[in-house]
């Protein structure tokens, strides 16, 4: 069986997410968890370094160059590292989203399964709003946040994409695979998570920017979707974006785009598929908690929550 990558690259002040993601993306199949780090200031990096040394995720530090941004790199030194080889089952999330498979047992082979023969999966956004929570709680999949925005919001969505790594993969972006110039859906079929064929736009590398939406609102979360927790709490989402600033642009500095009132808090209906896996969440939690120096390094970032119940 292929092994199932995730990539994320942790910026500064994310600290108090990356035990959750981790367990999370592990509980739902995820075999390899690939993480590039850069100037982290919270002990992001030295909690990754104890994962690393466990063996539960793959830790990569960088030092971005001048005039690049942080997440760009990350692609570029995972990829330079080996890291996907031709059959891995390969997806890029930030620490702000969680795939949710509809399918089957809601597990990462689940969807696999309901997509073959494609190669690949364009898997819409779902936003995600703070409920009204004004301070950080500790988890993100809890009854805290089961407030997103309305399934069908008549507009295309923009997507993360599941997808097998082959010769017509040149590289990978945060949102989907670039594809070898001439790629068509004849030689690399996807389909998007309503489960139609994407848009011949998706194969088109001549564009400026390289198309990641779903022009078709129709049933868009059908196969499945990301959870997309972008506005957080205000405390957090302050530490997260207005401070720190993009990763996806050079120098990574605050920017306007960033501020509490634009943020994407979406609070229309309930969505609480993700809580049934909360129990298994919280066990996979536990037993990377208490490996060898990883509970000192929790502890030690700012913001970590890990409350004393979920030990037991």
């Amino acid at each position: 069986m292929p092994p199932r990558k995730i990539l994320f690259s942790a910026q500064k002040n994310e600290g108090p997410f990356i035990l959750e993601w981790v367990a999370y993306h592990k509980v739902i199949g995820f075999t390899d968890i690939v993480v590039v780090s850069n100037d982290c200031d919270d002990g992001s990096d030295d909690l990754l370094d104890r994962l690393h040394g466990a063996r539960e995720v793959t830790h990569i530090r960088q030092d971005v160059p001048h005039g690049m941004a942080p997440q760009k790199n990350a692609e570029r030194q995972a990829r330079r590292a080996g890291v996907f080889r031709n059959g891995d089952w390969v997806m890029w999330l930030d620490l702000d989203e969680f795939l949710f498979v509809q399918p089957g047992a809601h597990r990462i082979d689940d969807l696999i399964d309901a997509i073959r023969p494609a190669q690949g999966i364009a898997i819409a956004w779902r936003h995600f709003g703070d409920a009204g929570v004004m301070h950080w709680p500790g988890r993100q999949l809890s009854d805290h946040f089961v407030l997103a925005e309305k399934r069908n919001r008549g507009r295309p969505r923009q997507i993360k994409t599941l997808f097998r790594w082959s010769d017509e993969i040149e590289a990978l972006d945060i949102h989907r695979p670039i594809f070898v110039q001439g790629t068509n859906f004849d030689t690399f079929p996807m389909v998007g998570s309503h489960g139609k064929p994407v848009s011949e736009k998706f194969y088109d590398m001549t564009r400026r920017a390289p198309h990641n939406w779903l022009d078709d609102t129709d049933r868009v979360y059908r196969l499945g979707q990301v959870f997309h927790f972008a506005a957080r709490t205000p405390d957090l989402y302050h530490e997260k974006k207005v401070a720190r600033g993009r990763g996806y642009a050079a120098q990574n500095k605050p920017n306007a785009r960033h501020s509490i009132e634009s943020r994407p808090n979406f609070n229309q209906v309930e969505e609480r598929s993700g809580l049934a896996f909360v129990p298994a969440v919280t066990a996979e939690m536990k037993r990377l908690y208490d490996l060898p120096d990883v509970k000192a390094a929790c502890d030690a970032i700012p913001w970590f929550k890990f409350d004393h119940a979920a030990r037991e």
